[in-house]
């Protein structure tokens, strides 16, 4: 069986339960294809409220218009060895193309709207593990990239034509030689880097300097679920405490702690939410797989704007969110065979659902 099959079936039994916190991460942590052997010049700071919708803005009203209504089906074809399973997670989109990194030497690149993809072609001599990807306001590539020993560990900034115009050296912060499963670069160039399992990450400036080590413990609370980069430029996490009901806060990269942003937020039942984005007329977009997409603002709260019985999978698919797009839409992934949808992975065939949000 498929170890991302595995992995949802545990969902699907064990839900919020501390074990399948575990499970959850020890599995994508397996899965994640880099830095799993335990053994320039200055980036321009710039405004939170310079750079909002920086990418939004870069494209005409009435193209994005029209995409947020554009519902797609795209069969997408691997001949080459690319796992789109292994890019969970680790994928962004400017706009214009989903770019896919895997823990592999490059970077590949799919036109958005296509099955298709081409590498980058990123001059890479030494063979570095290319392990996650971060876009930053202006739109420009960020990489994560590992040694073959796992002791180098490099951030590259790639310019237009996808070659690196900065390198940072960050291997002396890395207490453990496991992939960050977070990446994210905020709209003043600070990098935040987050582990699997224990939770614990690191705060990198713009220069590459370590500005702070955090934990649960350290900000005082119990797990942390997912993060990103809000509409607005800065970092937002998902967590709880020990009651285990959800919170969203935004992180303050500066004094390191969780600038609460809403009350426990409730459910129907036990939620989780696997993906998460800056939204378009909202400051994050969410996906859950129990329950859909859904909007949120600190000044009118969450809304499930797509459940999930609208996404139109059978109940017995397996899918999963390959990323948001900078015009609203989610983009899922769903094993395909003849045409079919599948429950397990027997073909390289995957259909691209790309859904309307309209927020």
């Amino acid at each position: 069986m498929n170890l991302y099959i595995l992995f949802s079936w545990v969902i699907k039994m064990l839900k919020k339960q501390y074990v399948f916190k575990i499970v959850l991460f020890i599995v994508i942590l397996v899965l994640s294809g880099c830095g799993q052997n335990e053994n320039a010049n200055n980036q321009e700071g710039i405004s939170a409220a310079e750079t909002a919708n920086h990418r939004m803005n870069v494209e005409s009203g009435t193209k994005f218009t029209e995409a947020e209504k554009k519902a797609e089906d795209i069969l997408y074809h691997s001949e080459d060895g690319i796992d789109l399973l292994r890019a969970l997670h680790r994928c962004v989109s400017d706009g214009e193309n989903i770019y896919l990194v895997y823990g592999e030497p490059d970077l590949y690149i799919m036109p958005i709207g296509t099955g298709e993809h081409r590498p980058a072609n990123v001059n890479n001599p030494e063979k570095m593990d290319v392990c996650n990807i971060a876009l930053d306001a202006h739109g420009r590539i960020h990489l994560l990239v590992a040694g073959q020993d796992n002791e180098k560990w490099l951030i590259w900034r790639l310019d237009e034509n996808y070659q690196v115009d900065r390198e940072i050296d960050i291997s002396a912060y890395f207490e453990t030689k496991y992939m960050p499963l977070w990446f994210l670069v905020d709209a003043d160039g600070t990098y935040y880097l987050q582990w699997v399992i224990d939770r614990n990450g690191i705060i990198i400036d713009n220069e590459g300097a370590l500005r702070n080590r955090f934990t649960p413990e350290s900000l005082e609370i119990e797990w942390i679920y997912e993060a990103t980069v809000g509409k607005d430029g800065l970092i937002y996490i998902v967590y709880s405490h020990s009651d285990e009901k959800l919170e969203i806060g935004k992180f303050n990269v500066e004094k390191c702690l969780i600038e609460n942003e809403t009350l426990a937020l409730s459910f129907p039942g036990d939620e989780i939410f696997n993906a998460m984005a800056g939204g378009t007329d909202t400051n994050l977009l969410l996906f859950s797989p129990y329950s859909g997409v859904w909007a949120y603002d600190k000044e009118s709260g969450i809304e499930n704007l797509v459940p999930l019985s609208e996404i139109g999978f059978g109940s017995n698919t397996e899918f999963y969110p390959l990323t948001f797009l900078p015009d609203g839409r989610l983009v899922l992934l769903a094993g395909m065979a003849d045409g079919n949808y599948m429950d397990d992975e027997s073909s390289k065939d995957w259909l691209l659902r790309y859904i309307p949000i309209g927020k």
